[in-house]
């Protein structure tokens, strides 16, 4: 019964999927490149077109061609996880872990750290465009902390697909969980606008993750080190 009902989450989540390609995408899928170009018309974040159009995963493309370039989005967001993974299993592992195993205030904590590690390197990286090498410098930030957060919400992702794996008594299967929990967390991303939020909280929240267990190592947070060397 219960594999019954995760075959059904996993049917509503390929509905969630290819939805948009017909509903939601305005747009037709071979858009002439002056259209759509962001050097001939302005990218403007308050535009509620844009939030309708893009998803976290990319824009929402009109008829079949859209499920196509979805289903190769999710592909490469698995791949990239697997990538992820097989880099840093240590760090990925005790990641999700303390996503498993944390309570609901140590959960809250750790969204708080996120936000507040989000919300520092957006005034670092303005702060950065009154620099001499500023070009520089928000390439650094923005890379690592996109490195960061990607590592936090392969966790989020395990943590989900496990949970899922295990409620359905399933034979465990690392990899078949990464399917799984990256399958449910890029259905809820293509939802319109509500995706942005959804997809934000799982971000925002593996930071914080990361953060607290000092990048995936497990140590403490210190300057014991530095002030024993000086």
């Amino acid at each position: 019964m219960r594999t019954f009902v995760l075959g059904i989450l996993i049917v509503v989540c390929l509905a969630l999927i290819a939805i948009p390609a017909f509903i939601a995408a305005p747009q037709p899928a071979l858009a002439p490149y002056r259209e759509i170009s962001p050097f001939r018309a302005p990218f403007r974040f308050d535009s509620p077109q844009i939030w309708l159009r893009w998803s976290p995963f990319g824009m929402h493309v009109a008829g079949w061609q859209g499920i196509v370039s979805t289903a190769a989005s999710w592909v490469y967001l698995y791949l990239t996880s697997v990538l992820m993974l097989a880099l840093v299993p240590r760090r990925v592992r005790l990641v999700t872990q303390t996503l498993k195993s944390a309570g609901w205030r140590a959960r809250f904590r750790q969204f708080a750290i996120g936000l507040l590690a989000a919300l520092v390197s957006v005034l670092m990286v303005v702060l950065a465009r009154f620099t001499f090498v500023w070009f520089v410098l928000v390439i650094v930030l923005t890379g690592g902390i996109f490195v960061l957060s990607f590592l936090g919400m392969v966790g989020v992702t395990l943590m989900l697909g496990g949970g899922l794996w295990r409620w359905a008594r399933l034979t465990p299967s690392l990899w078949g969980e990464l399917a799984l929990g990256s399958l449910v967390l890029f259905a809820l991303g293509r939802v319109p606008i509500a995706g942005w939020i959804l997809v934000g909280i799982a971000v925002v929240w593996g930071l914080g993750a990361v953060l607290a267990t000092h990048l995936g190592s497990g140590e403490e947070w210190s300057f014991r080190d530095v002030q024993t060397g000086i």
